[in-house]
């Protein structure tokens, strides 16, 4: 127990450490699907990572802890060690002298073929891993794959998935189609058993009959027609955990609460023991058994939603997550704040429409003001970053927009953007024309929730994404937005239309075009699905599914950049800039590229890659929010979002300021260098000189240009000569033209 405990500290530390420049992941632990038991608690495989629990922690390990994945498909242990497999056959395992997960291999993936959920098995070296249209046999010592069997008997593997297997001495039975084999393995020299490829070696012992688990009752092997675990002990007492059975059974005793049932069935699947500790686990939720009677573990406080699709940068810092069931969540401390649900009576959500139509409907604004659309369900206007409601613009209460279907069943309203008002006085989105009979309505919402429309002003019927600029020419609004045929992206050449909106503060608080709006089609052969305005450089950059492109205002064409080192193709899911003006663009599966423009040119661009293997939750991202307050970059995915800390995306406006939320001060402290590898002096200007100091006033070190980026630097103990400073007090002291700011260090050693 004690070294379960210090590995989790050790953890701690390392992350604590390393705070100015590190990833974190953060998902909810769900569907769980394979179980083992470990120590005195159970490590659970699951969609957002691999979770350690037990009555004392609970640990969610994910790519940032040497997993390279996030989804995991199965857990299994041997005389080797314990052993994880993603959804696509990365094999992990617990490196001991790591105190972590490190990868073995990688050899499956490039089958692109998923895992069976709980379908692996140990035997000594060997894993055998069971695949959608495979059997794989995996040494661990070697880190290779043995061999490949995609037939047994009259079943191919790809037309009957394998459904079930399990070990008996030293064979393997496995049940696929209607039908269960078995083979004898040497499992010592697998290599050299070249007739296990043959299927007609393996031998038939049960035809026309479903088979989803299997357990041995002595020498006698029994069948089971649903998923879940059970066996007999020497004493033979049967143990049960099953999803159609109507009795648990541990060992012979049964167990009747009734949160383990569900209309008379079981909802767990597996019951593990870890020492004198019982688990009973389900997909989605986990029971423990003591001398009290059963506790609920299921909760995973440290994220509150499942699916994730989109998310908004805070004005002070921090960041607002939306999630597919019409749940928002914001982190702007150490902790996620508790949900909050957009229709308490139907708890509705933007569920599959938020992919299928790219959908960017959240948008945040000081302080706390929250703008929000549902499907067909209207708009949401919230204030306190959602906790109170303003306001409901429902499709049947009488706004100036249109519905796209009208009947007697009701309205349906739908858009698939929003956005922040230039003057920051409210918000401004567009819904699709009633039964698309002409162009989409664009909409002004005030902080207060008051409505105003231009009626059936854009191009086409559907509006997209959206964004909006002070024109510095006209002192007009300047809103763009994305222009559709239809509600998704699918078959459509799409436009970028440009409107020119007088300030609704010099309008009497009506929406009022300028003139009429421009429209742009040239070189966009798919709708725009996300946005990211220079309003310094006056360029609007767009990615649609398969394009990465920008509108330069000036000469008013639609350009694509003509080179862009480090990068091939992707699909596009979402873009962003930071303080720095780097353009951040993510992908449906290759994670998120940093872009750099050399020099003035648009038209010359040079990515680094960034994927799960540095740390990302998963390499399918659905949308980016930078923070320059914190200086951090989000990325929401399916199953959770990552965090990415970067000395370099603060903005300098947010620090060195006698009103600035985040203060300068200085982390480790006290500094111990023979544990801490540097101590960060945070929230400096990036134009900064950051200058070290002895008690007696002398200069030790001096920190300054490159040094400051993003507003912080990090110092290793050592002076100018790189000789690490004897124990005591140190000062800072940071400087820029306007402001001076100073504080202590102690360093021990």
């Amino acid at each position: 127990m004690k070294w379960l405990k210090k590995i989790l500290l050790i953890l701690v530390v390392v992350a604590s450490a390393y705070a100015a420049d590190e990833w974190r992941n953060y998902g909810n632990p769900y569907p769980i699907r394979s179980v083992l038991s470990y120590s005195n608690g159970v490590l659970l495989a699951t969609e957002s990572g691999i979770r350690y629990l037990s009555t004392e922690f609970d640990t969610l390990y994910t790519s940032v802890n040497g997993l390279d994945a996030s989804s995991y498909y199965a857990l299994t242990s041997t005389e080797a060690g314990v052993f994880a497999v993603s959804e696509y056959g990365v094999i992990v395992y617990w490196n001991t002298d790591l105190k972590g997960w490190s990868v073995l291999s990688k050899s499956y993936v490039s089958n692109g073929v998923r895992l069976v959920p709980d379908m692996v098995l140990g035997k000594g070296l060997v894993l055998v891993l069971a695949f959608e249209d495979r059997i794989g046999f995996f040494d661990v010592k070697t880190r290779k794959s043995i061999l490949t069997i995609t037939k047994i008997g009259k079943n191919s593997l790809s037309a009957n998935p394998v459904q079930s297997m399990c070990l008996h001495n030293d064979s393997l039975y496995v049940a696929t189609g209607t039908s269960v084999y078995s083979r004898y393995i040497k499992w010592d020299d697998i290599a050299g058993d070249i007739q296990l490829v043959n299927p007609d070696s393996w031998n038939l012992i049960l035809d026309n009959t479903t088979v989803q688990a299997m357990a041995w009752k002595g020498d006698s092997l029994k069948t089971f027609s649903s998923k879940g675990v059970r066996y007999w002990d020497e004493d033979g007492k049967y143990t049960s955990a099953a999803l159609d059975s109507s009795v648990v059974m541990f060992k012979g005793k049964k167990y009747k609460d009734a949160i383990l049932y569900y209309e008379g069935k079981g909802r767990s699947r597996w019951i593990v023991q870890s020492q004198d500790k019982i688990y009973l686990v389900g997909e989605y939720f986990v029971l423990y058994y003591g001398s009290n009677g059963p506790e609920d573990l299921t909760s995973y406080p440290r994220f509150l939603v499942e699916g994730t699709y989109e998310l908004r940068a805070l004005p002070k810092g921090g960041v607002m997550v939306a999630s597919t069931d019409g749940k928002l969540i914001y982190k702007d401390g150490k902790e996620w704040s508790m949900p909050t649900y957009i229709d308490n009576v139907r708890f509705i959500g933007n569920s599959s429409e938020r992919l299928t139509n790219r959908m960017k409907v959240l948008s945040v604004l000081d302080p706390g003001y929250v703008f929000y659309h549902i499907w067909g369900f209207g708009f949401y206007l919230f204030s306190d970053y959602g906790k109170e409601m303003i306001a409901h613009m429902g499709p049947d209460d009488g706004y100036c927009f249109d519905n796209v279907i009208n009947g007697e069943a009701g309205g349906f309203t739908v858009t698939a953007g929003t956005t922040i008002a230039p003057d920051q006085s409210g918000f401004i989105t567009a819904t699709a024309s009633e039964n698309q009979k002409g162009g989409y309505d664009l909409i002004y919402v005030t902080k207060d929730g008051e409505v105003t429309c231009a009626k059936h002003v854009g191009s086409k019927p559907f509006p997209g994404a959206m964004t909006a600029a002070i024109d510095e020419k006209t002192g007009n609004w300047m809103v763009m937005v994305s222009s559709r045929q239809a509600a998704t992206i699918e078959g459509d050449n799409g436009a970028l239309d440009v409107f020119q909106i007088i300030n609704p503060s010099k309008n009497g608080g009506r929406l009022e075009l300028a003139n009429a709006p421009k429209v742009l089609t040239s070189e966009i052969k798919e709708p725009p699905i996300d946005f990211a305005y220079d309003a310094k450089k006056q360029y609007l950059w767009m990615v649609s599914k398969n394009q990465l492109e920008y509108w330069d205002v000036e000469k008013d064409t639609i350009e694509q950049p003509h080179v862009i080192k480090g990068f091939a193709s992707a699909e596009f899911s979402s873009i962003e800039f930071d303080v720095l003006g780097n353009l951040w663009v993510g992908t449906a599966d290759q994670g998120v590229y940093r872009m750099t423009r050399k020099g003035l040119t648009q038209d010359t661009l040079n990515a680094i890659h960034f994927s799960a293997k540095d740390g990302m939750f998963s390499n399918s991202v659905h949308d980016i929010a930078i923070d320059s307050v914190r200086g951090v970059a989000w990325f929401s995915h399916e199953r959770g979002v990552t965090s990415y800390k970067r000395n370099d995306l603060r903005s300098p406006n947010s620090i060195m300021k006698d009103s600035a939320e985040y203060k300068v001060y200085a982390y480790p402290n006290p500094f111990r260098p023979s544990i801490h590898p540097y101590v960060t002096i945070d929230n400096v200007g990036m134009d900064a000189v950051v200058s070290i100091y002895n008690r007696a006033g002398h200069l030790i070190r001096s920190f300054y240009g490159k040094e400051t980026a993003g507003g912080c630097v990090e110092w290793d103990g050592k002076n100018k000569s790189g000789k690490l400073v004897a124990p005591g007090v140190y000062w800072y002291v940071a400087k820029t033209g306007s402001s001076k700011k100073k504080g202590k260090i102690l360093v021990i050693h």
